[in-house]
């Protein structure tokens, strides 16, 4: 299901997010279940169907990432780490080598807040790429891009993506650990 069209939307990735909310409200109200008590059956499920979609597109819309990740999954793109650079995937091995340390304790108060600034530079930095990315997806998609450009874009933010699937992984691990 595309969750841009559930809202009226173009498959744009910097969003309006008041404007997203209001029409989530709007739309909520119109399809909320309280309002086909007394519909037939097969009303009532499409209430409660619609219910469901707007927040599952709510949800995905509202939050950057989400949002490019759906964008991708509907264009037929889907984030692959095995596609990841290896200088990338050796830098993630020893940063991985740290937080094994942290976890067992071995490592100082000063090595953690270092791993933990460390990891969150990195999350900052693929943030900052896939804004980047995403305006330029945005730009690109205002001025009809051919297919091949389209596809150089989507394949850019699939890149990006799979990369900051590790990063946010290490920061889990690390948050659980703490």
């Amino acid at each position: 299901m595309n969750y841009f069209e559930v809202f009226g939307l173009p498959r744009v990735l910097s969003l309006d997010l008041k404007a997203l909310e209001k029409t989530f409200h709007e739309l909520s109200r119109r399809y909320h279940p309280d309002y086909f008590t007394t519909a037939p059956a097969e009303e009532r499920q499409k209430a409660l169907q619609m219910t469901a979609t707007l927040n599952d597109a709510y949800r995905t819309l509202r939050h950057p990432v989400r949002r490019v990740e759906h964008l991708l999954e509907i264009e037929g793109f889907k984030p692959d780490g095995s596609k990841v650079p290896k200088p990338f995937l050796m830098e993630v091995f020893e940063i991985n080598e740290q937080l094994e340390e942290v976890k067992a304790g071995s490592a100082s108060k000063e090595q953690v807040e270092a791993l933990r600034r460390e990891i969150e530079e990195r999350a900052k930095g693929f943030e900052q790429q896939l804004q980047r990315a995403a305006d330029d997806w945005d730009k690109l998609s205002a001025a009809g891009p051919s297919e091949e450009q389209r596809k150089q874009q989507l394949s850019r933010l699939t890149e990006i993506l799979s990369e900051s699937s590790y990063i946010r992984n290490l920061q889990r691990e690390l948050e659980e650990t703490s």
